[in-house]
């Protein structure tokens, strides 16, 4: 009787250990993260011309990567600090307007936009790359720097060496148009003066051009020792006045135009007295 009891009790021992031994199914192991999506790589952004100009289209393209989305599926964000961009997706034209300030450094910038689902979440990745094209708007900076010229020449109060601030130095016109300045502050005053720009020209190669300025100037003898041969018979107080075409040319250097050289044109053809006087003219100029 003793031993059945034994047993009995054994056999309640061993049943509550194996009930209390089984806690049930074990953790679930956590799902693995989701796969990291990398971000596109924006790997080249290059102009058509390095140098453009106002209102003339210019080709941006971007060569663009991404491991996970499919190059057209990305979102392009185009930006410059002026002009109008035309087009979509990793090739646009980019058109630069009137109103932009040149010459001048214009920062090109593509952002690129990668929008993917990471599990339940949704996420984004976002590069950005930049260029940098030289803007000019050539007509007008020509136009306005022959007329900021002759309008210096025109006030016999500015000095000759300001007067040719704007021509290279890489022209002998400089040299050449300094020495006649100083020669006219010595010999006349002008008084009075009329500038209108006409027409100008530009190279295919866009590095020189031609700009002429309908001009006319009334200038009185100052000195009774004129520097200028051609003025011997001038006397002190005498007043003439000259009118035709004011011709200049012009190089495109170091990103930026200058002046070079600096003529007169007689409207007749030939030169007055005085024409050649006042302008410092030699021989048939």
């Amino acid at each position: 009787m003793r031993s059945a009891v034994a047993s009995l009790i054994a056999c309640l021992a061993l049943a509550v250990l194996a009930t209390c031994g089984d806690s049930g199914p074990g953790p679930s192991k956590p799902p693995p993260p989701p796969p990291v999506n990398t971000p596109p790589q924006i790997r080249s952004l290059t102009a058509s011309d390095a140098r453009a100009e106002a209102d003339v289209p210019i080709t941006l393209t971007a060569v663009v990567e991404d491991a996970e989305t499919p190059v057209a599926n990305l979102e392009y964000a185009w930006g410059a600090g002026g002009g109008t961009f035309v087009g979509t997706g990793p090739r646009v034209t980019w058109i630069a307007g009137q109103t932009v300030a040149t010459p001048a450094d214009v920062l090109i910038t593509l952002t690129v936009t990668e929008r993917f689902t990471s599990g339940t979440t949704q996420g984004e990745n976002r590069v950005t790359s930049t260029t940098s094209v030289r803007l000019h708007n050539s007509p007008r900076e020509l136009r306005d720097m022959s007329l900021r010229f002759l309008g210096d020449f025109a006030n016999s109060r500015v000095s000759p060496e300001q007067c040719v601030s704007e021509f290279s130095d890489s022209c002998s016109g400089k040299s050449e148009e300094l020495a006649d300045v100083q020669r006219n502050r010595h010999d006349y005053e002008i008084l009075s003066s009329s500038l209108r720009h006409t027409s100008l020209s530009i190279a295919g190669n866009r590095l020189t051009a031609t700009v002429h300025t309908a001009c006319s100037f009334t200038s009185k003898v100052i000195t009774n020792q004129v520097l200028d041969p051609g003025c011997q018979n001038c006397k002190l107080g005498d007043v003439g006045s000259t009118s035709g075409d004011c011709v200049t040319t012009n190089v495109y250097e170091r990103g930026r135009w200058w002046l070079c050289t600096s003529s007169y044109v007689s409207p007749n053809g030939a030169f007055t007295a005085w024409e050649r006087a006042f302008f410092g003219i030699r021989g048939a100029r």
